[in-house]
């Protein structure tokens, strides 16, 4: 009786341990439900709006954001902008090293000067022939010597001319200027780098106007019959529900598209969407470009499906 005492004592030990491993491991994976409200409330449609879709979308300039390109490969000189800062259309943004052409400018510009000298040299030497009192005087094949030779001086001036046109274009594309009117949203570009010309990962710098800013919607196939592009629309910036911008329809863009996860890039093959464009005043959210904003449009309330008789 004494070893099946000890046996059963022996044998109860593991089962306790287990029993203890057990009730921590739930104690842990199952906390006590959370009583409090969230820290932030999850957005929605105020109620003005009445029936709505909700949608995500990212703020993005009126025009939208221009990628700032050189023509040209080479090393950066100046940078003549700062981001936040306005620029009119055809401001100077960057000035890539231009000694080399400004080198080849100036002797293009004095072989000019030698071909100028050349055609009056030309010029003198066939009025010669040409006011002679006896026109006997001259053969008729010096005089067409004479005549070749200014034509000759006058297509090499015409070229010199050219040359020193080429290089002063030349130039000129060293230095990128802003295509439109607008806001410089990011330099990506400092004095001593090397700017390289063509489609790069990174822009050199980002253009855009924000006078008005545009919010790009992207809306699921299956909400956009239930809106109009007259429908009333609203947003607020992620992360702050509070403060609410009216919006205004702009334009759809006429192709639907993969859903794009905004937060990780991601494409969701198996739904669509409908870009569509709102504008809104920035004096009346402050909003940055690239920003996240929960967007609701008014829509048509969802009609449940009769029963089956």
């Amino acid at each position: 009786m004494r070893i099946d005492m000890n046996l059963a004592k022996r044998a109860g030990l593991p089962i306790a341990a287990i029993g203890a491993i057990g009730f921590a491991v739930v104690a842990i994976d199952q906390p006590g439900a959370a009583t409090g409200a969230p820290a932030i409330p999850p957005p929605s449609a105020s109620a003005q709006l009445g029936a709505s879709v909700a949608a995500v979308g990212v703020v993005e300039p009126s025009s939208e954001t221009l990628e700032i390109a050189t023509e040209l490969s080479g090393v950066v000189r100046d940078v003549y902008v700062r981001p936040g800062q306005a620029v009119e259309a055809g401001a100077a943004l960057f000035r890539l090293d231009t000694r080399a052409a400004e080198a080849a400018l100036s002797s293009a510009r004095a072989s000019l000067s030698v071909s100028q000298i050349a055609v009056r040299d030309a010029q003198a030497r066939l009025a010669l022939f040409d006011n002679l009192p006896d026109p006997r005087a001259a053969s008729a094949d010096e005089r067409d010597r004479a005549r070749f030779a200014a034509d000759r001086a006058e297509a090499d001036l015409s070229l010199a001319r050219a040359r020193v046109r080429e290089l002063e274009v030349e130039i000129a594309r060293h230095t990128t200027r802003a295509p439109i009117a607008g806001e410089v949203l990011r330099v990506n570009v400092r004095p001593g780098e090397f700017a390289q010309a063509g489609l790069i990962s990174d822009p050199l710098m980002a253009l855009g106007a924000t006078e008005t800013l545009h919010v790009r919607v992207q809306i699921d196939e299956e909400d956009f019959g239930r809106i109009g592009a007259d429908a009333r629309a609203e947003g607020a910036l992620r992360g702050d529900a509070s403060r609410r911008v009216p919006l205004t329809f702009v334009r759809l863009e006429p192709q639907a598209r993969p859903k794009t996860n905004l937060n990780g890039g991601a494409e969701r093959v198996d739904t669509r969407v409908v870009e569509a464009i709102y504008a809104f005043d920035p004096a009346a959210l402050d909003a940055l470009v690239g920003q996240q904003m929960d967007v609701f449009v008014a829509a048509r309330p969802l009609i449940a499906p009769e029963a089956p008789q």
